[in-house]
């Protein structure tokens, strides 16, 4: 079964209506080429280019769009991937080797009672690299690694948690019932948003996915508990590849938490 081997694949945060600063500084190392919009399905779809000598794992990018009216909007897309670092599981997805490319779509989800946007701009605004430095516009890239510093953070604290479990003759079904339990309070503490109130909203968004991927993990992990041979052995099995996770998270950060290139 083993689905409760993988958290938090990827992150993907999409706001819109927001005002993006412009970049303090061109970013060099990751290009946009072969765009096209679909008015049917409201997609924009494009390739990303990593013309750099380094990994790319993360990136912002911004999109500016007008319509017929004279309405103009701006949004920004926040992808990061420091999970796939050393386990690519589509070349469509993941982090982007040097000279490499990955094909990606965004929905752009325009009123249906205009016909299509008569203008569409898209750029990079940051890059993150596999080392944490960074490319592009100093808020966004700290925006992205503060976000990703949150989600390691909740992972280290479920890991402890784990780590701190009693695992002396415990039946299936009271392992079951403890991770169910962890789940709820993760998915609860998830979706209250109140208690986000003090960080950013990329952060914030990124607690409450973290959590909410976390205690479906946690979900999962009791299901595979109840149909294992020896439960503490599948608890510990699948704690050492949270362990993993975890140290994988923390390395992301970079010595310093990132830095300019």
């Amino acid at each position: 079964m083993r689905r409760a081997g993988l958290v938090i694949l990827s992150s993907v945060v999409l706001w819109g209506v927001l005002d993006c600063p412009a970049s303090a500084a061109e970013v060099t190392a990751l290009k946009i080429s072969n765009k096209t919009y679909d008015p049917r399905t409201q997609e924009l779809t494009f390739e990303l280019w990593n013309e750099s000598g380094k990994v790319i794992t993360a990136w912002r990018l911004s999109l500016a769009r007008s319509d017929p009216h004279g309405h103009a909007q701006k949004s920004v897309l926040d992808q990061d991937f420091f999970e796939h670092r050393s386990d690519r599981v589509s070349p469509r997805s993941g982090p982007i080797d040097p000279g490499g490319k990955v094909e990606a779509k965004w929905s752009l989800e325009v009123d249906s009672e205009n016909p299509g946007p008569t203008a569409l701009s898209v750029k990079v605004a940051a890059a993150i690299f596999e080392d944490a430095t960074w490319e592009g516009n100093a808020d966004a890239a700290s925006a992205i690694l503060e976000a990703r510093a949150a989600r390691v953070e909740e992972i280290g604290r479920l890991l402890a948690t784990l780590e701190g479990k009693d695992r002396q003759l415990r039946s299936r079904q009271a392992w079951s019932a403890d991770l169910k339990q962890q789940a709820q309070l993760l998915r609860r503490q998830g979706q209250d948003m109140e208690s986000l109130r003090g960080h950013r909203r990329e952060v914030a968004a990124q607690i409450s996915a973290a959590k909410l991927e976390l205690a479906q993990w946690l979900d999962e992990m009791g299901q595979e508990v109840v149909l294992a041979p020896n439960p503490d052995e599948t608890v510990n099995t699948l704690t050492d590849a949270l362990r993993k996770r975890y140290e994988s998270g923390v390395e992301s950060l970079g010595p310093k938490a990132g830095g300019e290139r």
